[in-house]
């Protein structure tokens, strides 16, 4: 294996290796894409480099055995990035190395914007938690007052963070999912801030569950207390009330024609 082809396995298992400790590390609170946006960019670089069989060591390293190590690292971590949504996070490639091994990378507008907008409501929460916000916990004393006073914040992040839901079908940026997701419990848990309201936007939903859950009981009881019952009318089987005479008259018949046939024998 030539000098340049080592270098390039080198720079790639440091590369990997980055990768995957700041993946495990911003794992939670998940904030793994705007974090380990650099150690992907320079392992995706030098995958891409291996590839296009620079140096011609494409075949030494991706081929040369049935395992394909390289090749199956490189594809976890492509993985677990495209998982994550994290290119929804930035400007459309706007994530790269350039040739002095500087990464480059760019948030697109809605990721500035909700990071904008979940600091200010952060930083609007933390005087009232006695500034242990967002850790609380239960020595914590929450003064009440912070759902009126932070509630235009709050309403703000989480509008944007449905509009992005919108742009993207659903495909958001995972760093931002977390965030707002931790915001929405705290924000709503009863032993947090419990500042829980009802999202308008929900309540149609809520309210065809709510109907389509009680129609039938209403129906069904509405049956029981108004609907006639029906009487069962029980057929009696009609019997012979004497099967013992219809025997024996049927044998006196017998008998008669036995000695009818026998008298008109003997007159024969």
């Amino acid at each position: 294996m030539t000098d340049e082809c080592c270098a390039y396995l080198d720079h790639f298992a440091n590369s990997a290796s980055n990768f995957i400790k700041c993946s495990i590390e911003r794992s939670r609170p998940f904030r793994f894409c705007e974090e380990c946006v650099i150690p992907y960019a320079r392992a995706k670089s030098i995958y891409d480099d291996i590839e296009k069989n620079v140096g011609g060591c494409h075949v030494v390293l991706l081929d040369a055995d049935r395992v394909q190590s390289i090749l199956q690292i490189y594809t976890m971590i492509k993985t677990l990035w495209d998982k994550s949504y994290c290119d929804n996070c930035f400007v459309q490639e706007s994530v790269k190395e350039d040739e002095n091994g500087t990464v480059t990378y760019e948030f697109n507008t809605d990721t500035i914007d909700f990071l904008d907008q979940y600091k200010n409501l952060t930083l609007c929460i933390k005087p009232y938690t006695n500034g242990t916000y967002p850790d609380i916990n239960k020595e914590t004393v929450v003064n009440k007052t912070v759902c009126s006073a932070c509630l235009q914040d709050y309403s703000t992040l989480n509008s944007h963070f449905k509009d992005i839901r919108k742009t993207t079908g659903g495909k958001i940026c995972m760093d931002l999912v977390d965030m707002m997701n931790y915001t929405r419990l705290m924000w709503g848990g009863e032993t947090d801030l419990n500042c829980t309201q009802h999202d308008r936007d929900d309540m149609p939903v809520l309210l065809t569950s709510f109907i389509i859950l009680t129609t039938p009981l209403l129906f069904y009881g509405a049956s029981c207390i108004c609907g006639e019952r029906r009487k069962l009318k029980l057929l009696t089987q009609k019997r012979l009330k004497n099967p013992i005479s219809v025997e024996v008259s049927h044998l006196n018949h017998s008998s008669e024609g036995n000695h009818i046939y026998s008298h008109t024998n003997s007159v024969s």
